[in-house]
């Protein structure tokens, strides 16, 4: 127990310079935590393309999380509570980024946070999205199983699937420089 908590903190102080950077690079530090813009979904869309870059994950892999988690709807909220864009839950926010949760709803600061944490998390399992992707949807529950051999949780297989899906669809749309929207349902 010890040992996952140093390591937990050590992970922390590794990625926390870079969120800063992150957020000071985009000027989002003085972000309003309470003021609920109108927000086109193209306008969402292009944040989380600049985050991707930013971050340093694929476009693709970032319109897809984004897409699966709130279709782009930066006020989106889940029946357990998680918030905007990246559908980032506020205990997440406070433990891992010292965010209070009420910032979760300005879209930049969502974005960022959820790009960063899924790029820890492609770290964590050695690009290994599906492990990542599993993780991200359903928590620690990917390496409760099997210690040493973390595998995805049956319970997120259609978050996955649906994820890798649409993929490979805005992977073919950015490639062919058309961005695409698609109309699946949520």
């Amino acid at each position: 127990m010890l040992n996952s908590l140093i390591t937990r903190f050590n992970q922390f102080l590794k990625l926390w310079p870079l969120f800063v950077l992150s957020l000071l690079f985009l000027g989002l530090t003085s972000a309003s935590s309470n003021s609920k813009g109108s927000y086109k979904q193209s306008s969402i869309i292009n944040l989380v393309i600049k985050g991707a870059d930013k971050v340093g994950i694929p476009r693709s892999l970032a319109l897809a999380v984004a897409h699966t988690e709130s279709n782009f709807n930066p006020y989106a909220e889940s029946h357990k509570g998680a918030r905007g864009v990246m559908q980032i839950m506020p205990t997440t926010s406070k433990k891992e980024y010292l965010i209070h949760p009420d910032r979760l709803w300005d879209p930049e600061l969502n974005i960022i946070i959820g790009l960063h944490y899924l790029k820890g998390l492609l770290k964590r399992y050695r690009g290994r999205s599906d492990l990542a992707l599993s993780f991200y949807n359903g928590g620690s529950a990917v390496d409760r199983r099997g210690k040493g051999s973390p595998r995805v949780i049956p319970y997120t297989r259609k978050y996955v699937m649906k994820v890798t899906r649409l993929r490979f669809k805005y992977q073919r749309s950015l490639r062919s420089g058309r961005l695409r929207f698609f109309n699946l349902i949520h």
